[in-house]
């Protein structure tokens, strides 16, 4: 099983995005895939499916207060999926946000301890898991910080602001220490017209690699491309929110499901061949 955490400096910066659209794709190749939802101070995975069934939050399996097989819900057949699609939802309350934001270290320790079980857990029958992906809370808090010590492949997900940048630079070498050897980051919601000047590009390229890499010793800093601004996502979501106020909710679009020919659905599906290896 190859485990996979998705970080950033800051929010909004498209994580969830790419994690749901990640794990639909290696679902549709035949892939058995659990997402979980570790952004405890903003989950918004369960925005992008219809749960089939009471939800048990992941947060209380790694307070020990549910079993790992009430969290998962199973929505294969649901999405009509060839491989198996293992979904764990992070509890949205307020409550449980304020709980989070007050986490001390003995806690942290302790849900490291069921993550580390989890992750023990899921490589085995029934689950069989091929890829475990975890969306993070962004920041260095305690629960990022766990996902970082269970997982092999840690990606960051950067957008191109100043603000943003720097942020992200300085958080890789806050976690030096946690970073694995080899560390990816790729950059989001860039403007379609920059892509096309492959000047431009490899010029950005090695000024991120160039910032990112510094003061990082004997670790690496991959650069794994660009995701364009897609107009169309705007409008969509624009008008799934509106659905939402009206008494209406519907998921939110998932490219790799509803678009699988459109450029994001086709750089996911590269990002992932690149992540994992071709042969997945």
């Amino acid at each position: 099983m190859k485990s996979l955490a998705i970080l950033s400096h800051k929010g909004g910066v498209g994580k969830t995005i790419l994690a749901v659209n990640l794990a639909i794709h290696l679902a549709a190749e035949g892939k058995n895939i659990c997402l979980i939802d570790s952004d405890f101070h903003g989950p918004s995975i369960l925005t992008f499916f219809t749960p089939k069934s009471e939800i048990h939050w992941i947060n209380s399996f790694l307070t020990g207060e549910s079993s790992l097989e009430e969290c998962l819900q199973d929505l294969s057949n649901d999405l009509a999926l060839s491989g198996k699609l293992l979904v764990a939802f992070a509890d949205p309350t307020p409550e449980s946000i304020q709980n989070v934001i007050r986490l001390d270290q003995n806690t942290s320790m302790k849900m490291l301890h069921y993550l580390m079980k989890m992750k023990s857990m899921l490589r085995e029958e029934p689950y069989s898991i091929d890829y475990l992906i975890l969306d993070c809370s962004p920041g260095t808090g305690f629960s990022t910080i766990n996902v970082m010590v269970i997982t092999e492949i840690i990606l960051f997900m950067v957008k191109v602001t100043n603000a943003d940048i720097i942020g992200t630079s300085h958080m890789i070498e806050g976690l030096h220490k946690q970073l694995k050897s080899r560390t990816k980051i790729i950059a989001n919601q860039i403007p379609s017209d920059f892509l096309n000047d492959q000047t431009k590009k490899e010029h950005f390229q090695k000024l991120i690699e160039n910032l990112l890499k510094k003061d990082l010793g004997d670790k690496t800093v991959d650069f794994m491309g660009w995701i364009p601004n897609d107009l169309d996502l705007y409008k969509t979501e624009f008008e799934t929110a509106i659905k939402t106020l009206e008494g209406n909710p519907t998921r939110r679009m998932i490219h790799t499901l509803d678009k699988p020919d459109h450029i994001i659905s086709k750089i996911i599906k590269e990002l992932a061949n690149n992540l994992f290896g071709d042969n997945n």
